[in-house]
């Protein structure tokens, strides 16, 4: 891994925050010292205006050598599939998420399209399949339709997640086929003692008629607990109960190390001086997800029974410590 001054990763931060953060690192920092002089000119261009010019004056105290309490995050890249690719030993996954390094800054969007392009023939753009992959492994299907439709592009949709993203597909798949239609409620443990428990409800609507105010009607719409013979929401509640774990594991490190770490859900926010830190724990934690066979601990406990999963291989933990774009 590339480790980095805190000065350094002020320039990264002030890269992300024009729109820059699919550049490699080193391409980052060139850019940032090539427009140095006028940095300030480019805030109208930048993505997000505004932490764009907060980074840029960090930079400056950070070069006079005066302390700054200035705080940048860093995302990881589509974290739903870098856990699922880690929980299920997915080796073509995890190279298109970054837990596996191919010396460039994989961007899993622009990978989906591409394939789709050369399938069908025609040109699908990133922007056009960038919801469809975010939600498809949280369990949509009405998403990918509304985008693809139900023909030929729709397929070659299916045909790619499939494919390139073998081990979170079938992952997917086989969390929502624990779905209980007599369940009113999913409880599992996680490796910390977190208890997770997801009431199973549903939105009913009840009319009510007010005598004293002139028999005015109205309806109150209310989430009941009740079971339902068809739900989407497993393999969702599953890899956010992953994802909650991993946060919460990263802060109680940071506190360890002496710093303070501000998760939000999937971007880690400290000062850049710990940013080197930051991208080694995530790295060994998600590590520790692909050593751990959190799939069978949790499916055993939602279906009462053992469950035995076995993944697509067992030595991605390796991989993944020598990851480097994993948080980008």
């Amino acid at each position: 891994m590339q480790n980095f001054t805190g000065t350094e990763y002020v320039m990264i931060d002030i890269a992300n925050q024009f729109g820059l953060d699919r550049l490699l690192w080193n391409d980052r920092l060139y850019w940032v010292n090539n427009n140095r002089p006028n940095l300030s000119a480019l805030t109208d261009q930048a993505k997000h205006p505004i932490p764009f010019e907060k980074g840029i004056r960090a930079l400056q105290k950070a070069e006079a050598e005066q302390p700054t309490n200035h705080i940048m995050g860093l995302d990881a890249t589509a974290s739903g599939i870098q856990l699922m690719a880690a929980m299920s030993g997915c080796v073509s996954s995890a190279k298109a998420v970054n837990l596996i390094n191919t010396n460039k800054r994989e961007d899993i969007y622009e990978w989906i399209a591409q394939k789709m392009t050369k399938l069908l023939d025609k040109p699908i753009t990133r922007d056009s399949v960038k919801k469809p992959v975010m939600t498809f492994f949280y369990g949509s299907q009405a998403v990918p339709k509304q985008i693809f439709g139900t023909g030929t592009s729709y397929t070659a949709f299916m045909d790619t997640m499939s494919k390139v993203l073998k081990g979170p597909f079938e992952l997917m798949k086989l969390f929502q086929s624990f779905w209980d239609p007599n369940a009113s409620k999913y409880t599992w443990a996680m490796p910390d003692g977190h208890v997770v428990h997801i009431p199973v409800t549903v939105k009913e609507d009840k009319g009510l008629e007010i005598d004293e105010a002139s028999h005015l009607r109205f309806t109150y719409r209310a989430e009941i607990v009740k079971p339902q013979l068809e739900g989407r929401s497993l393999a969702a509640n599953i890899v956010h109960s992953v994802d909650a774990w991993v946060c919460r594991e990263m802060t109680k490190k940071a506190k360890t190390l002496g710093f303070y770490l501000a998760p939000i859900h999937d971007c880690f926010y400290a000062h850049p001086n710990n940013m080197n830190a930051v991208r080694q724990m995530y790295r060994e934690l998600l590590a520790e997800v692909a050593q751990m066979n959190l799939v069978t601990s949790i499916l055993s406990q939602i279906g009462n029974r053992r469950i035995t999963y076995t993944k697509l291989t067992s030595a991605l933990d390796e991989q993944i410590l020598e990851s480097e774009y994993a948080l980008s």
